[in-house]
């Protein structure tokens, strides 16, 4: 869903955690070398071929790969001599959109009215713009839209004139996508904090879900080098980035266009990488989970033992309806084979209520696979239908009130089961890697990707320690570190 995330300084309380890690953030990198027309490490644009430096903030809407979009645009400009300030001051705001949902892409554009009381230029780019690129040209002149791949907007929007594409595209030219053909050089975003970084591995679906319009924004499936992403790893565990998040459209159908490595064997390598504490991945349908992936998971102790796999309904008929590429038996199936090979994982995902086909006997379907799957936490999303999309022909039939009443017994459920997973942990030892650190309280994550808080001043940001779990606290547990005799 849209929750949007704001990269720049700021003097407020609610994001000084995140700009004090974007301070730690790497100040080298791989930059676009115009002469060259080559993405080339620790070669930044020539600051002598650039208009006067801009003072500017960005900001992002929406997944883990929109956060990594909009940190290449972020590092783009700052390698091309622009000046990162707090969102107040700056005269270019630099906006990556979403359009997962109807809402996701409405938000965006109200982010862009947002940004326009402050700033005197307006840059957006990214899923929602490359869906509908006039209806944010449209706003005001002073949004300048960029519709493309990732790597193309931030080159773009950091070059000496900009370079906005026309606003009738709609999506991504996969031929001239730098992700693929010059994905050995691609620039990096260093998005993340200074203890969890994200790489983008992968873009594009062919899934094709009734219900999605990302594969006509982000394109087909294609993956980057495995060469690539390693060296990107390495890069960022010399900057003191610890965990790396694996992230990506479709990221578990990657496949190394060198080696024919699959997501399972590139976890293993880069969990290899020396200064590597722990390798995660950001989300998985669970037609990916292979034999490779439970063994990288199962043997390799730098392996995280969580995955996100979206469920989306519990209930064959809408499974069918929705396009999915399994059924609720097969889903089951796969989870137990999970736990089986892997049991200490932790198993998270996402369900749509209210689709078009679901009703209450599809409902109840769902409610119980969740309980069956031992899923420990669901992120619940109402289902509204989105133009260009095949559900979109099957209308908005559960009427608002319904949804809302499913929702609320979704999360519900929810939080049973994440009271059920966290009480499970109590008096026992966890490995918690800090990645907040506040006046009243530090907070991390257990490698299962269990939320932990641990007592004001008990450990410095990117610190990896062992903690006894004493009670369960808000969304995670409260937990007292271990320290040597």
């Amino acid at each position: 869903m849209a929750v949007g995330g704001i990269w720049a300084p700021t003097d407020g309380p609610m994001l000084r955690l995140r700009s004090a890690d974007l301070a730690e953030q790497d100040r080298g990198g791989w930059g676009f070398h115009e002469a060259s027309k080559r993405w080339e490490l620790g070669r930044p644009l020539s600051r002598a071929t650039l208009r006067s430096p801009m003072r500017f903030a960005v900001k992002f809407l929406g997944c883990k790969v929109s956060q990594a979009d909009a940190m290449l645009a972020r590092r783009q400009l700052l390698e091309a001599g622009h000046e990162e300030v707090p969102e107040a001051e700056a005269e270019l705001h630099v906006i990556n959109t979403c359009c997962i949902t109807s809402e996701a892409e409405a938000k965006s554009r109200q982010s862009v009215r947002r940004s326009l009381k402050t700033a005197r230029e307006v840059y957006v780019g990214g899923c929602a713009v490359n869906l509908r690129p006039m209806g944010f040209a449209e706003i005001a002149p002073a949004v300048k839209v960029f519709t493309g791949a990732a790597e193309e907007v931030a080159s773009a929007m950091a070059s000496t004139e900009p370079r906005p594409q026309a606003a009738t595209g709609a999506c991504i030219d996969v031929e001239r996508d730098l992700f693929v053909h010059q994905s050995g050089q691609r620039s990096k975003a260093w998005s993340g904090t200074r203890t969890r970084g994200f790489v983008k591995v992968q873009d594009g679906c062919d899934c094709h879900c009734a219900y999605c319009i990302i594969p006509s924004v982000r394109g087909s499936a294609r993956s980057r080098a495995a060469s690539a992403v390693l060296k990107e790893v390495e890069h960022r565990v010399a900057q003191d980035q610890r965990e790396m998040v694996i992230t990506g459209i479709s990221v578990g159908g990657y496949r190394d266009p060198e080696r024919g490595l699959d997501l399972g064997e590139l976890l293993v390598e880069a969990a290899h990488v020396p200064g590597v504490e722990r390798v995660r991945i950001s989300s998985i349908e669970v037609i990916h989970i292979k034999d490779s992936l439970l063994a990288a998971l199962r043997e390799e102790p730098n392996v995280c033992p969580h995955l996100h796999v979206p469920l989306q309904s519990g209930d064959d008929t809408v499974l069918a309806a929705m396009g999915r590429h399994y059924t609720a038996a097969e889903y089951l199936t796969t989870i137990r084979a999970l736990r089986a090979s892997v049991p200490r994982v932790n198993v998270t995902t996402d369900v749509i209520v209210g689709f078009p086909t679901e009703d209450q006997a599809a409902f109840q379907n769902t409610l119980a696979l969740v309980e069956m799957a031992g899923i420990s936490r669901v992120h619940t999303f109402p289902y509204s239908p989105r133009p260009g999309t095949t559900a979109e022909s099957l209308g908005d039939r559960v009427p608002p009130d319904e949804k809302k009443r499913r929702s609320q017994a979704m999360r519900g459920l929810s939080e049973v089961c994440s009271r059920h997973h966290r009480t499970a942990k109590l008096a026992r030892t966890e490995r918690v890697l800090v990645d907040k650190v506040a006046e009243t309280k530090c907070a991390g994550y257990t490698a299962d990707y269990t939320r932990c808080y641990l007592p004001a001043g008990a450990a410095a940001p990117g610190e990896l320690l062992d903690a006894t779990v004493e009670e369960l606290h808000a969304d995670g547990l409260l937990v007292t570190p271990r320290r040597p005799c």
